[in-house]
């Protein structure tokens, strides 16, 4: 609330890092986020992301430069996957274990990413929300 608070007083304006974000993405956010706690701001050359807390649920959203939210980003529990996912993971990966797990929404929908770990593996998959698992990236551990 802070961070948005200075950029209102100094004109819409807000750094992150040394880059500032825009006058449309700050109003964007302000805008959908009315409320949202320990905003931090990362600017990148081709969208600003911003971490934040809004209804006590930790979020990441991403901003065209023209204020368009392009991806609103949670983390889940495993359960909180739709069933047949959860049933696809444990049929195909029995020996690995789940590292990261978020939901992402952004204009195709809802996708789903997971990696999953073993021993000597990691392994990065996506899902719309059907009953199967797309692989991503396969990466050996040394």
């Amino acid at each position: 609330m802070a961070v948005v608070f200075i950029g209102l007083v100094l004109g819409n304006s807000v750094f992150a890092g040394e880059k500032e974000v825009g006058k449309r993405v700050l109003r964007a956010f302000q805008k959908e986020f009315i409320g949202a706690t320990g905003v931090q701001w990362r600017a990148y050359d081709e969208y600003t992301r911003v971490d934040f807390t809004f209804n006590n649920v930790p979020l990441i959203a991403c901003y065209s430069s023209d204020g368009v939210r392009l991806a609103l980003i949670r983390n889940i529990m495993f359960s909180s996957l739709p069933l047949a996912l959860q049933f696809d993971l444990g049929k195909k990966y029995k020996d690995h274990w789940v590292s990261q797990l978020y939901e992402l929404v952004n204009n195709d929908g809802t996708q789903y990413r997971l990696t999953l770990q073993s021993a000597d593996q990691m392994i990065h998959l996506r899902s719309n929300g059907n009953d199967d698992w797309e692989v991503v990236k396969v990466e050996e551990k040394k």
